[in-house]
Protein backbone atom coordinates (compact mmCIF):
# COMPACT_ATOMS: atom_id res chain seq x y z
CA UNK A 1 0.00 0.00 0.00
CA UNK A 2 2.54 2.39 0.94
CA UNK A 3 4.45 1.82 -2.83
CA UNK A 4 1.43 2.97 -4.04
CA UNK A 5 0.83 6.17 -2.71
CA UNK A 6 4.72 6.40 -2.85
CA UNK A 7 4.54 6.42 -7.00
CA UNK A 8 1.30 8.28 -6.70
CA UNK A 9 2.27 11.54 -5.01
CA UNK A 10 3.83 13.56 -7.36
CA UNK A 11 0.33 12.70 -9.32
CA UNK A 12 -1.61 13.97 -6.28
CA UNK A 13 0.75 17.04 -5.52
CA UNK A 14 -0.03 17.77 -9.11
CA UNK A 15 -3.92 17.83 -8.48
CA UNK A 16 -3.54 19.68 -5.41
CA UNK A 17 -1.33 22.31 -6.94
CA UNK A 18 -3.87 22.89 -9.81
CA UNK A 19 -6.61 23.16 -7.50
CA UNK A 20 -4.53 26.20 -5.81
CA UNK A 21 -3.77 28.12 -8.74
CA UNK A 22 -7.25 27.44 -10.39
CA UNK A 23 -8.61 28.48 -6.92
CA UNK A 24 -6.88 31.76 -7.15
CA UNK A 25 -7.35 32.84 -10.73
CA UNK A 26 -11.39 31.83 -10.63
CA UNK A 27 -11.81 32.90 -6.88
CA UNK A 28 -14.30 30.60 -6.73
CA UNK A 29 -12.75 27.08 -4.67
CA UNK A 30 -15.86 25.28 -5.47
CA UNK A 31 -15.48 25.41 -9.21
CA UNK A 32 -11.71 24.66 -9.06
CA UNK A 33 -12.00 21.65 -6.53
CA UNK A 34 -14.97 20.28 -9.60
CA UNK A 35 -12.10 21.15 -12.04
CA UNK A 36 -9.47 19.57 -10.92
CA UNK A 37 -10.98 16.24 -9.62
CA UNK A 38 -13.05 15.84 -13.10
CA UNK A 39 -9.37 16.33 -14.92
CA UNK A 40 -7.82 14.05 -12.65
CA UNK A 41 -10.39 11.54 -12.85
CA UNK A 42 -10.31 11.60 -16.51
CA UNK A 43 -6.46 10.76 -16.83
CA UNK A 44 -6.81 8.19 -14.06
CA UNK A 45 -9.59 6.57 -15.98
CA UNK A 46 -7.34 6.61 -19.38
CA UNK A 47 -4.59 5.58 -17.52
CA UNK A 48 -6.84 2.28 -16.41
CA UNK A 49 -8.33 1.79 -19.74
CA UNK A 50 -4.89 1.78 -20.86
CA UNK A 51 -3.79 -0.63 -18.75
CA UNK A 52 -6.89 -2.50 -19.14
CA UNK A 53 -6.53 -2.67 -23.16
CA UNK A 54 -2.54 -4.04 -22.36
CA UNK A 55 -3.75 -6.98 -20.01
CA UNK A 56 -6.71 -8.07 -22.55
CA UNK A 57 -4.15 -8.37 -25.24
CA UNK A 58 -2.32 -11.19 -23.16
CA UNK A 59 0.71 -8.81 -21.77
CA UNK A 60 2.78 -8.52 -24.71
CA UNK A 61 6.44 -7.71 -23.73
CA UNK A 62 6.36 -5.83 -27.07
CA UNK A 63 3.57 -3.45 -26.29
CA UNK A 64 4.63 -2.62 -22.71
CA UNK A 65 4.81 0.92 -21.45
CA UNK A 66 6.04 2.79 -18.68
CA UNK A 67 2.98 5.12 -15.98
CA UNK A 68 4.78 7.41 -13.50
CA UNK A 69 1.62 6.06 -10.74
CA UNK A 70 0.79 3.39 -9.39
CA UNK A 71 -0.78 2.15 -12.74
CA UNK A 72 3.02 2.20 -13.74
CA UNK A 73 4.19 -0.72 -10.43
CA UNK A 74 1.22 -2.21 -11.62
CA UNK A 75 2.57 -2.80 -15.31
CA UNK A 76 6.07 -3.86 -13.71
CA UNK A 77 4.36 -6.53 -11.43
CA UNK A 78 2.46 -8.04 -14.12
CA UNK A 79 5.28 -7.74 -16.57
CA UNK A 80 7.76 -9.53 -13.97
CA UNK A 81 5.13 -11.91 -13.50
CA UNK A 82 5.13 -12.83 -17.01
CA UNK A 83 8.13 -13.04 -17.53
CA UNK A 84 8.51 -15.72 -14.62
CA UNK A 85 5.72 -17.38 -15.68
CA UNK A 86 7.04 -17.84 -19.75
CA UNK A 87 10.28 -19.17 -18.35
CA UNK A 88 8.08 -21.93 -16.35
CA UNK A 89 5.68 -22.50 -19.20
CA UNK A 90 9.83 -22.77 -21.31
CA UNK A 91 11.09 -25.05 -18.62
CA UNK A 92 7.72 -27.24 -19.06
CA UNK A 93 7.66 -27.21 -22.20
CA UNK A 94 10.88 -28.51 -22.52
CA UNK A 95 10.26 -30.99 -19.88
CA UNK A 96 7.43 -32.43 -22.07
CA UNK A 97 8.99 -32.46 -24.77
CA UNK A 98 11.89 -34.64 -23.57
CA UNK A 99 9.84 -36.74 -21.67
CA UNK A 100 7.42 -37.70 -24.83
CA UNK A 101 10.83 -38.30 -26.95
CA UNK A 102 11.81 -40.55 -24.32
CA UNK A 103 8.18 -42.28 -24.41
CA UNK A 104 8.86 -42.78 -27.96
CA UNK A 105 11.85 -44.60 -27.76
CA UNK A 106 10.19 -47.25 -25.81
CA UNK A 107 9.06 -50.53 -27.31
CA UNK A 108 5.58 -50.56 -25.66
CA UNK A 109 3.09 -48.11 -26.76
CA UNK A 110 1.94 -45.41 -24.77
CA UNK A 111 -1.12 -43.44 -24.71
CA UNK A 112 -1.91 -40.14 -22.43
CA UNK A 113 -5.64 -39.89 -21.90
CA UNK A 114 -7.72 -37.43 -20.40
CA UNK A 115 -9.89 -37.76 -17.47
CA UNK A 116 -12.86 -38.67 -20.14
CA UNK A 117 -10.57 -41.58 -21.22
CA UNK A 118 -9.65 -39.39 -24.87
CA UNK A 119 -6.73 -39.38 -26.59
CA UNK A 120 -4.13 -36.47 -25.68
CA UNK A 121 -0.59 -38.09 -27.10
CA UNK A 122 0.44 -41.32 -28.01
CA UNK A 123 3.83 -43.07 -29.86
CA UNK A 124 4.79 -44.63 -32.65
CA UNK A 125 4.09 -48.13 -31.29
CA UNK A 126 0.48 -47.35 -30.44
CA UNK A 127 -0.02 -47.24 -34.19
CA UNK A 128 1.43 -51.06 -35.16
CA UNK A 129 0.14 -52.15 -31.60
CA UNK A 130 -3.53 -50.65 -31.38
CA UNK A 131 -3.77 -49.05 -34.58
CA UNK A 132 -3.62 -45.51 -33.13
CA UNK A 133 -2.87 -42.47 -34.88
CA UNK A 134 -0.75 -39.58 -33.38
CA UNK A 135 -1.92 -36.90 -35.82
CA UNK A 136 -5.45 -38.35 -36.66
CA UNK A 137 -6.94 -39.90 -33.38
CA UNK A 138 -6.54 -36.78 -30.84
CA UNK A 139 -9.32 -36.54 -28.95
CA UNK A 140 -11.03 -40.08 -29.85
CA UNK A 141 -12.54 -41.35 -27.33
CA UNK A 142 -9.88 -44.75 -26.68
CA UNK A 143 -13.14 -47.17 -26.15
CA UNK A 144 -13.92 -45.90 -30.11
CA UNK A 145 -10.37 -47.33 -31.21
CA UNK A 146 -10.11 -50.56 -29.07
CA UNK A 147 -13.86 -51.97 -29.26
CA UNK A 148 -12.39 -55.10 -27.29
CA UNK A 149 -15.26 -56.32 -24.49
CA UNK A 150 -12.85 -57.48 -22.02
CA UNK A 151 -10.90 -53.89 -22.67
CA UNK A 152 -14.12 -52.09 -22.41
CA UNK A 153 -14.84 -53.91 -18.85
CA UNK A 154 -11.18 -53.30 -17.59
CA UNK A 155 -11.70 -49.57 -18.11
CA UNK A 156 -14.54 -49.23 -16.62
CA UNK A 157 -12.72 -50.02 -13.24
CA UNK A 158 -9.15 -50.34 -14.27
CA UNK A 159 -7.73 -50.79 -10.21
CA UNK A 160 -9.41 -54.19 -10.45
CA UNK A 161 -7.42 -55.99 -12.74
CA UNK A 162 -3.75 -55.79 -12.91
CA UNK A 163 -3.93 -55.93 -16.74
CA UNK A 164 -5.93 -57.12 -19.47
CA UNK A 165 -4.44 -59.45 -22.31
CA UNK A 166 -6.51 -59.13 -25.79
CA UNK A 167 -5.76 -59.17 -29.78
CA UNK A 168 -4.64 -55.80 -31.10
CA UNK A 169 -7.20 -54.10 -33.06
CA UNK A 170 -4.23 -53.82 -35.62
CA UNK A 171 -3.00 -57.29 -36.57
CA UNK A 172 -5.59 -59.81 -34.96
CA UNK A 173 -2.41 -62.24 -34.87
CA UNK A 174 -0.95 -60.63 -32.40
CA UNK A 175 -1.78 -60.57 -28.12
CA UNK A 176 -1.23 -57.06 -26.55
CA UNK A 177 -1.52 -56.76 -22.92
CA UNK A 178 -2.40 -53.64 -21.96
CA UNK A 179 -2.26 -51.79 -18.85
CA UNK A 180 -4.02 -48.16 -17.46
CA UNK A 181 -2.69 -46.21 -14.41
CA UNK A 182 -3.75 -43.14 -13.16
CA UNK A 183 -1.83 -40.59 -12.77
CA UNK A 184 -1.68 -36.28 -12.20
CA UNK A 185 -4.50 -34.29 -12.14
CA UNK A 186 -7.16 -37.76 -12.33
CA UNK A 187 -5.51 -38.54 -16.26
CA UNK A 188 -4.77 -41.76 -17.61
CA UNK A 189 -1.54 -43.60 -19.28
CA UNK A 190 -2.16 -46.31 -21.38
CA UNK A 191 0.31 -48.88 -22.38
CA UNK A 192 0.34 -51.90 -24.94
CA UNK A 193 3.05 -54.62 -24.97
CA UNK A 194 3.44 -57.31 -27.71
CA UNK A 195 3.21 -60.69 -25.83
CA UNK A 196 2.67 -62.96 -28.23
CA UNK A 197 6.26 -64.30 -28.47
CA UNK A 198 5.37 -65.16 -24.60
CA UNK A 199 1.69 -66.02 -25.91
CA UNK A 200 3.22 -69.01 -28.47
CA UNK A 201 5.71 -70.16 -25.67
CA UNK A 202 3.09 -70.61 -22.92
CA UNK A 203 0.79 -72.44 -25.22
CA UNK A 204 3.62 -74.50 -26.56
CA UNK A 205 4.63 -75.34 -22.94
CA UNK A 206 0.69 -76.32 -22.21
CA UNK A 207 0.83 -78.43 -25.36
CA UNK A 208 3.28 -80.38 -24.66
CA UNK A 209 2.48 -80.98 -20.65
CA UNK A 210 -1.41 -81.65 -22.06
CA UNK A 211 0.28 -84.40 -24.53
CA UNK A 212 2.93 -85.89 -22.33
CA UNK A 213 0.28 -86.28 -19.85
CA UNK A 214 -2.03 -87.76 -21.98
CA UNK A 215 0.75 -90.15 -23.64
CA UNK A 216 1.81 -91.19 -20.25
CA UNK A 217 -1.57 -92.34 -18.92
CA UNK A 218 -1.79 -95.39 -21.11
CA UNK A 219 0.93 -97.54 -19.81
CA UNK A 220 0.87 -96.06 -16.69
CA UNK A 221 -2.81 -97.70 -16.69
CA UNK A 222 -1.33 -100.94 -18.42
CA UNK A 223 1.18 -101.17 -14.99
CA UNK A 224 -1.52 -100.45 -12.75
CA UNK A 225 -3.16 -103.20 -14.11
CA UNK A 226 -0.31 -105.84 -14.08
CA UNK A 227 0.45 -104.47 -10.62
CA UNK A 228 -3.38 -105.35 -9.37
CA UNK A 229 -2.88 -108.69 -11.31
CA UNK A 230 0.49 -109.18 -9.40
CA UNK A 231 -1.70 -108.38 -5.95
CA UNK A 232 -3.86 -111.51 -6.34
CA UNK A 233 -0.33 -114.09 -6.16
CA UNK A 234 -0.72 -115.78 -3.00
CA UNK A 235 3.41 -117.03 -3.11
CA UNK A 236 4.42 -113.28 -2.88
CA UNK A 237 7.13 -113.09 0.04
CA UNK A 238 6.67 -110.27 2.90
CA UNK A 239 9.39 -108.01 1.09
CA UNK A 240 7.66 -108.48 -2.35
CA UNK A 241 4.25 -107.56 -1.13
CA UNK A 242 5.62 -104.39 0.35
CA UNK A 243 7.18 -103.39 -2.39
CA UNK A 244 4.06 -104.30 -4.80
CA UNK A 245 2.57 -101.62 -2.22
CA UNK A 246 4.44 -99.12 -2.70
CA UNK A 247 4.53 -99.43 -6.13
CA UNK A 248 0.82 -99.29 -6.08
CA UNK A 249 0.98 -96.27 -4.28
CA UNK A 250 3.64 -94.39 -6.48
CA UNK A 251 1.23 -95.35 -9.42
CA UNK A 252 -1.87 -93.61 -7.70
CA UNK A 253 -0.01 -90.76 -6.92
CA UNK A 254 1.92 -90.62 -10.33
CA UNK A 255 -2.45 -90.61 -11.83
CA UNK A 256 -3.06 -87.93 -9.62
CA UNK A 257 -0.62 -86.23 -10.50
CA UNK A 258 -1.65 -86.55 -14.76
CA UNK A 259 -5.02 -86.09 -13.68
CA UNK A 260 -4.38 -82.43 -12.27
CA UNK A 261 -1.26 -81.67 -14.94
CA UNK A 262 -4.09 -82.00 -17.29
CA UNK A 263 -7.05 -80.47 -15.85
CA UNK A 264 -4.69 -77.83 -15.39
CA UNK A 265 -3.96 -78.28 -18.67
CA UNK A 266 -7.25 -77.61 -19.79
CA UNK A 267 -7.91 -74.71 -16.98
CA UNK A 268 -5.53 -72.66 -18.98
CA UNK A 269 -6.28 -73.30 -22.43
CA UNK A 270 -8.58 -70.51 -22.84
CA UNK A 271 -10.25 -67.57 -21.66
CA UNK A 272 -13.78 -68.38 -20.62
CA UNK A 273 -16.95 -66.13 -22.06
CA UNK A 274 -19.70 -64.90 -20.05
CA UNK A 275 -22.13 -67.02 -21.40
CA UNK A 276 -20.08 -70.43 -21.93
CA UNK A 277 -20.31 -73.39 -20.07
CA UNK A 278 -22.88 -75.61 -18.76
CA UNK A 279 -25.82 -74.70 -16.56
CA UNK A 280 -24.54 -76.90 -13.48
CA UNK A 281 -26.65 -78.38 -10.68
CA UNK A 282 -24.35 -77.28 -7.76
CA UNK A 283 -26.01 -79.95 -5.56
CA UNK A 284 -25.09 -82.70 -8.49
CA UNK A 285 -21.49 -81.27 -8.52
CA UNK A 286 -21.34 -81.71 -5.06
CA UNK A 287 -22.58 -85.56 -4.95
CA UNK A 288 -19.48 -85.77 -7.47
CA UNK A 289 -16.93 -84.33 -4.97
CA UNK A 290 -18.43 -86.61 -2.09
CA UNK A 291 -17.82 -89.72 -4.21
CA UNK A 292 -14.51 -88.92 -5.35
CA UNK A 293 -13.07 -88.30 -1.96
CA UNK A 294 -10.73 -91.18 -0.04
CA UNK A 295 -12.72 -92.94 2.50
CA UNK A 296 -9.70 -93.25 4.53
CA UNK A 297 -9.58 -89.31 5.01
CA UNK A 298 -12.64 -90.09 7.74
CA UNK A 299 -14.89 -87.61 5.89
CA UNK A 300 -17.53 -87.92 9.15
CA UNK A 301 -16.05 -84.31 10.41
CA UNK A 302 -17.12 -82.79 7.34
CA UNK A 303 -20.63 -81.10 7.09
CA UNK A 304 -21.84 -79.92 3.93
CA UNK A 305 -24.80 -77.50 3.38
CA UNK A 306 -26.33 -76.10 -0.11
CA UNK A 307 -29.50 -75.14 -2.04
CA UNK A 308 -30.71 -77.73 -4.64
CA UNK A 309 -31.67 -74.46 -6.73
CA UNK A 310 -28.50 -72.70 -7.10
CA UNK A 311 -27.70 -73.65 -10.77
CA UNK A 312 -24.15 -72.23 -12.09
CA UNK A 313 -22.82 -72.03 -15.64
CA UNK A 314 -19.31 -73.29 -16.24
CA UNK A 315 -17.06 -76.03 -16.96
CA UNK A 316 -18.11 -78.98 -14.99
CA UNK A 317 -14.68 -80.88 -14.29
CA UNK A 318 -13.28 -76.91 -13.19
CA UNK A 319 -16.31 -76.52 -10.83
CA UNK A 320 -15.71 -80.20 -9.72
CA UNK A 321 -11.98 -79.64 -9.49
CA UNK A 322 -12.03 -76.44 -7.33
CA UNK A 323 -14.81 -77.84 -5.10
CA UNK A 324 -12.89 -81.35 -4.45
CA UNK A 325 -9.24 -79.66 -4.02
CA UNK A 326 -10.50 -77.36 -1.62
CA UNK A 327 -12.31 -79.99 0.50
CA UNK A 328 -9.39 -82.19 0.20
CA UNK A 329 -7.09 -79.75 1.30
CA UNK A 330 -9.00 -78.96 4.04
CA UNK A 331 -9.00 -82.78 5.16
CA UNK A 332 -5.63 -83.29 4.93
CA UNK A 333 -4.24 -80.52 6.63
CA UNK A 334 -6.53 -79.93 9.52
CA UNK A 335 -6.04 -81.19 13.09
CA UNK A 336 -7.60 -84.91 12.88
CA UNK A 337 -10.87 -85.02 14.16
CA UNK A 338 -11.92 -81.42 14.28
CA UNK A 339 -14.78 -80.19 12.31
CA UNK A 340 -14.84 -78.67 8.54
CA UNK A 341 -17.37 -76.79 7.40
CA UNK A 342 -18.54 -76.89 3.73
CA UNK A 343 -21.16 -74.61 2.10
CA UNK A 344 -23.06 -72.48 -1.07
CA UNK A 345 -24.89 -69.59 -0.20
CA UNK A 346 -25.61 -66.53 -2.33
CA UNK A 347 -24.62 -63.43 -1.06
CA UNK A 348 -26.33 -60.00 -1.16
CA UNK A 349 -24.65 -59.16 -4.80
CA UNK A 350 -26.33 -62.20 -6.49
CA UNK A 351 -22.62 -64.45 -6.63
CA UNK A 352 -22.66 -67.79 -5.26
CA UNK A 353 -19.55 -68.53 -3.20
CA UNK A 354 -18.13 -71.75 -2.25
CA UNK A 355 -16.78 -71.91 1.37
CA UNK A 356 -14.47 -74.19 3.11
CA UNK A 357 -14.22 -73.71 6.84
CA UNK A 358 -11.43 -75.63 9.58
CA UNK A 359 -10.91 -75.51 13.43
CA UNK A 360 -7.10 -76.47 12.47
CA UNK A 361 -4.33 -74.65 13.10
CA UNK A 362 -3.98 -72.54 10.45
CA UNK A 363 -1.80 -71.01 7.79
CA UNK A 364 1.51 -68.72 8.82
CA UNK A 365 1.85 -65.40 7.08
CA UNK A 366 4.66 -66.31 5.18
CA UNK A 367 2.89 -69.03 3.50
CA UNK A 368 -0.22 -67.47 2.62
CA UNK A 369 1.69 -65.71 -0.74
CA UNK A 370 2.74 -69.28 -1.85
CA UNK A 371 0.64 -71.48 -1.43
CA UNK A 372 -1.39 -70.98 -4.60
CA UNK A 373 1.97 -71.35 -6.67
CA UNK A 374 2.80 -74.25 -8.53
CA UNK A 375 4.29 -77.38 -6.69
CA UNK A 376 4.04 -75.47 -3.75
CA UNK A 377 3.25 -78.32 -0.98
CA UNK A 378 2.93 -76.78 2.54
CA UNK A 379 2.81 -79.00 6.01
CA UNK A 380 0.10 -80.52 8.00
CA UNK A 381 -0.70 -79.82 11.67
CA UNK A 382 2.20 -81.88 12.83
CA UNK A 383 4.92 -80.45 10.72
CA UNK A 384 5.42 -83.11 8.41
CA UNK A 385 4.54 -82.63 4.86
CA UNK A 386 1.76 -84.19 3.22
CA UNK A 387 2.04 -86.13 -0.40
CA UNK A 388 0.23 -85.00 -3.10
CA UNK A 389 1.08 -83.02 -6.55
CA UNK A 390 1.06 -79.07 -5.18
CA UNK A 391 -0.96 -78.38 -7.79
CA UNK A 392 -4.35 -78.51 -6.23
CA UNK A 393 -4.57 -74.61 -5.06
CA UNK A 394 -2.83 -73.87 -8.47
CA UNK A 395 -5.85 -75.29 -10.12
CA UNK A 396 -8.32 -73.14 -8.01
CA UNK A 397 -6.65 -70.03 -8.26
CA UNK A 398 -6.77 -70.55 -12.54
CA UNK A 399 -10.10 -72.07 -12.46
CA UNK A 400 -11.60 -69.43 -10.43
CA UNK A 401 -10.03 -66.86 -12.50
CA UNK A 402 -11.16 -68.72 -15.92
CA UNK A 403 -14.71 -68.33 -14.65
CA UNK A 404 -14.47 -64.50 -13.58
CA UNK A 405 -14.76 -65.55 -9.64
CA UNK A 406 -12.36 -64.56 -6.81
CA UNK A 407 -10.51 -66.75 -4.44
CA UNK A 408 -10.12 -65.76 -1.22
CA UNK A 409 -8.37 -66.96 2.13
CA UNK A 410 -8.95 -65.90 5.84
CA UNK A 411 -6.51 -67.64 8.08
CA UNK A 412 -4.33 -66.66 11.34
CA UNK A 413 -2.43 -69.50 13.16
CA UNK A 414 -4.19 -71.13 16.03
CA UNK A 415 -7.56 -70.16 14.85
CA UNK A 416 -7.80 -72.50 11.28
CA UNK A 417 -8.58 -71.31 7.93
CA UNK A 418 -11.54 -70.29 5.85
CA UNK A 419 -11.27 -70.98 1.47
CA UNK A 420 -13.77 -69.22 -0.11
CA UNK A 421 -14.89 -68.88 -3.76
CA UNK A 422 -17.07 -65.84 -5.15
CA UNK A 423 -18.71 -66.36 -8.58
CA UNK A 424 -20.19 -63.97 -10.85
CA UNK A 425 -23.48 -62.86 -10.07
CA UNK A 426 -24.06 -63.23 -14.57
CA UNK A 427 -22.88 -67.15 -14.21
CA UNK A 428 -25.68 -67.72 -11.20
CA UNK A 429 -29.19 -68.83 -11.51
CA UNK A 430 -31.94 -70.70 -9.72
CA UNK A 431 -34.49 -73.68 -10.33
CA UNK A 432 -38.06 -74.25 -9.10
CA UNK A 433 -37.15 -76.83 -6.17
CA UNK A 434 -34.98 -75.14 -2.69
CA UNK A 435 -34.52 -78.14 -0.10
CA UNK A 436 -31.27 -78.53 1.33
CA UNK A 437 -28.86 -81.37 0.65
CA UNK A 438 -25.91 -82.34 3.07
CA UNK A 439 -23.50 -84.91 2.78
CA UNK A 440 -24.16 -88.31 3.34
CA UNK A 441 -27.30 -88.29 1.50
CA UNK A 442 -27.96 -90.14 -1.61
Amino acid sequence: MSKIWATELPAIASALLAFVLLGLLLDNWQLSSLLTLAVYIAWLYYRLARLEKWVTRGTRSSEVYDDNGFVGLIIRQLYQQKKINNERKRRTLDMIGRLKRNISALPDATVLLNHHFEIEWCNEPAHYLLNIHARFDQGQHIGNLIRDPVFLAYLQSPDELENVEISSPHDQALSVQLKVVQYGDNQYLLSARDVSNQRRFQDGLKNFVANASHELKSPLTLISGHLELLEAETNLSTAGLHSLQTAQRQGQRMRNLIEDLLLLSQVESYQLQPDEGENLLLVDIMAVVQSSLNPDMDLSRLTFDTATNLRLRGVKSEIEGICFNLVENALKYAIPDSPIEVSWNENLLGEFCFSVRDQGPGIEATELEHITRRYYRARNSSGNQIEGSGLGLAIVKQATAKHGGILEIDSAVGKGSRFSVSFPSYRCSHQASAKIFRLGEG
